[in-house]
């Protein structure tokens, strides 16, 4: 069996590598940040092995992309290592390059072409066609794995365009979860905190130079949450529904403190939810609605 990678494979890895090196983090960075450990993310970013579908919506929530296509291109590695298509054999070289109809004797049933003269020995009888089993199972095995790739396609095909799920309000992006579903997830990783989700800030707060809170709402995903933007590490942000449940996340470190930190989302409008910040430094709460 051949080491080469199957191209979608290939095509996979290096669309990962890409989103990685948009993270800037390492493979320590990403074990750390994502379920999978650092020699896991090794072998999926080389292309030995496919990473679960969960993995490939952690990264692109880390790198702030749609994870449908990613899906889709992963949907395609699995199949395709399923039902890889043998290669075409090369060609076999002819035994004796044949005489040229110009040059040489006529064949078989043929008179001599004009201009040439015949050499009045017997004409020899056409090759023998070669044994067509091997070429019908070659064909076939070929056939199976060009349907396999179509079944890809189409499966491909069905990830971008969502699947079986709860209807959602706006299909502009069909989302990983609706309602309860939605529960503890991340808004970004379910395509909730996405353009064409229908995702809008209802409420913003302003605290010191550069600190922003800010009240989140999907209609397409019927979920709430919170995020920060420039915290300080040791700051928490929290959620907290009609119903007193909440959600929390806090500042851990520098690549926290400079990017978009989320709480996890609940379910619900953003009637009746409640955003805090809870500063590190003297432990305050900052607290604000809709």
């Amino acid at each position: 069996m051949s080491g080469e990678l199957p191209l979608e494979c290939a095509h996979l890895a290096r669309e990962l590598a890409g989103l990685r090196a948009t993270t800037g983090l390492s493979l320590a960075g990403l074990a750390a940040r994502t379920t999978a450990s650092k020699s896991s993310w090794q072998r999926y970013l080389g292309g030995t092995q496919i990473p679960p579908p969960e993995l490939v919506t952690e990264l692109c929530a880390l790198a702030g992309e749609p994870p449908a296509r990613l899906l889709a291109l992963r949907e395609l590695a699995e199949l395709s290592r399923r039902h890889p298509q043998p290669r075409p054999a090369p060609p076999t070289p002819p035994a004796s390059e044949e005489p040229s109809r110009k040059t040489g004797p006529a064949t078989a049933g043929e008179p001599p072409a004009a201009g040439t003269p015949d050499t009045g020995r017997p004409h020899a009888p056409p090759p023998a066609a070669p044994a067509s089993v091997p070429r019908l199972r070659r064909r076939k095995v070929a056939l199976a794995g060009a349907g396999a790739l179509a079944t890809a396609a189409m499966v491909a095909g069905a990830l971008l365009l969502g699947g079986a799920r709860e209807e959602p309000e706006d299909i502009g992006v069909w989302p990983g979860c609706v309602g309860e579903r939605c529960r503890g997830k991340q808004a970004q990783s379910q395509g909730c905190g996405l353009k064409g989700s229908g995702m809008r800030t209802v409420a913003e707060r302003e605290y010191g130079r550069q600190t922003v809170v800010e009240l989140r709402y999907s209609p397409t995903c019927r979920a709430s949450w919170v995020r920060i933007r420039f915290g300080a590490t040791g700051d928490r942000i929290e959620i907290t529904g009609p119903d007193k449940e909440s959600q929390s996340a806090e500042v851990a470190d520098k690549f926290d403190a400079q990017n978009y930190l989320p709480t996890p989302m609940l379910a619900g409008g953003p009637e009746g939810m409640t955003a805090c910040l809870v500063r590190a430094d003297d432990g305050e709460r900052h607290c604000f609605g809709q």
